[in-house]
């Protein structure tokens, strides 16, 4: 006998959190987690008079869902909590709710989350919780960068001209101020220069970057990733022209800062092997494992050994280059000068090769060069290749997650703030998964 449906309408009373299962990522992740904070961070941003808003709560909660199951449109992040009865249950919609509409987010983003730091905010109390709950050792955690490209075309870009201070570099206050006690100290006079670089008509913001593998118009996402779970500490969204490099210092003292996380090891790429990151890295406590750059410096020293407990060179013949002075040379910066009488070597059979064109013994260095030297000797040792290895698994391994399944292959909004919104959404609907997996097992 053939069946038919009866269509007959009927009444039921329905909760809607006996229809999600318990091992659901939304059900986990609410019980776990207590997005209520987010009233207190928010409260400066609405008025005390008026129709009352949207929650923000189910506004950041909406932002989330679209993260962790990456659903890149929020006209499609609509369409989908409309009809998926979790992402209601939630985002806290009953049945009968109608659901936002999409354009809400880039109402928000205008007129109330202007310079996106709610969603720091956000970013940051999950990493809190992530720490209280021993998911985060800061034993060991591995930085890296990666070029995010720009929504605009290439036909959009022009060249700029502007000027510049050559060789200078705001690295860290403490840095500066240790250079300042260095024996042969003067105040630097950069020179002004004139840059031209790309630009895009539609994306003031972003930067140009032109590398073996990198090409293109865009934003460089710099992320911490502590290795005990995945953690990811810090996110911060810079210009793709701007050097790793260059933000290392300023991105890992921010996360220390926000989230106060004692770091004691920090795996590096060789594209951060310059000698303030190392001094940095030393004076705020960490010891760094950086890949190395072989061209560094003056290729004189590869003839030489360093004491680093006399901060002095020693020649092939025995002869001590102790340091001298720290120099400032107009357009490439500060150094340190090692060096040796001229008349000290005046029977030195070997003192040609050792010459310079102004007739002095000398090997210029970084003006961090103990920093810079101690970084070369940790190299390749076993702590070196254990940091390495999983700096090869969490800074770029990540990374491949946060572009494949969190949004993070492409900016689609224009500007730098809606481009580091982007990213600490991403960063943080990866954490809450690590967490979740974390403390499930």
């Amino acid at each position: 006998m053939m069946g038919r449906k009866n269509k007959q309408l009927c009444m039921i009373v329905l909760d809607m959190e006996d229809m999600i299962p318990e091992t659901h990522l939304l059900r986990k992740i609410k019980a776990k987690i207590d997005f209520d904070f987010i009233y207190k961070e928010a409260e400066s941003y609405y008025s005390q008079v008026g129709r009352p808003s949207i929650d923000p709560v189910c506004l950041i909660k909406m932002l989330l869902v679209g993260y962790l199951y990456g659903i890149r449109s929020e006209r499609r992040l609509e369409e989908e909590i409309t009809l998926n009865i979790a992402y209601r249950w939630f985002c806290g919609f009953d049945l009968m709710d109608t659901i936002p509409d999409h354009s809400i987010f880039s109402q928000n983003r205008r007129r109330r989350f202007k310079d996106g730091s709610i969603f720091r905010q956000v970013f940051n109390r999950i990493v809190k919780d992530c720490i209280e709950t021993g998911l985060v050792s800061g034993e060991t955690a591995v930085s890296d960068g990666s070029f995010i490209p720009a929504n605009v075309s290439w036909q959009s870009k022009v060249e700029v001209t502007r000027l510049v201070e050559k060789s200078t570099v705001d690295y860290l206050e403490v840095l500066d101020e240790e250079l300042k006690k260095t024996e042969g100290y003067v105040p630097a006079y950069p020179s002004i220069i004139e840059k031209k670089e790309l630009k895009s008509r539609t994306d003031v913001d972003c930067g140009y970057i032109h590398q073996d593998t990198k090409k293109g118009l865009g934003y460089l996402a710099e992320i911490t990733v502590d290795t005990k779970n995945g953690i990811i500490t810090g996110m911060d969204c810079y210009p793709a022209n701007r050097r790793e490099s260059d933000i290392i210092l300023k991105h890992i003292e921010r996360q220390m800062q926000d989230n106060q996380i004692d770091i004691q090891k920090l795996g590096l790429d060789a594209g951060y092997d310059v000698g303030a990151v190392h001094r940095g890295l030393e004076i705020m406590g960490i010891t760094g494992y950086t890949g190395l750059r072989f061209a560094h410096n003056n290729p004189m020293k590869e003839q030489f050994t360093y004491q680093p407990e006399e901060d002095t060179f020693i020649c092939k013949e025995g002869k001590e280059l102790p340091f001298a002075k720290l120099i400032f040379k107009k357009g490439t910066g500060y150094y340190r000068l090692y060096r040796i009488k001229p008349r000290s070597c005046g029977s030195c059979t070997k003192r040609s090769e050792c010459k310079t064109t102004s007739g002095s013994i000398r090997i210029n260095a970084s003006p961090y060069y103990p920093a810079f030297y101690a970084n070369r000797e940790r190299y390749e040792t076993p702590d070196y290749v254990k940091v390495k290895r999983l700096r090869g698994i969490w800074a770029e391994g990540t990374f491949a997650v946060l572009k494949k399944f969190h949004n993070l292959k492409r900016h689609r909004k224009r500007g730098i703030y809606r481009a580091t919104e982007k990213c600490l959404l991403s960063a943080t609907a990866l954490n809450l998964k690590r967490f979740i997996k974390a403390v499930s097992a």
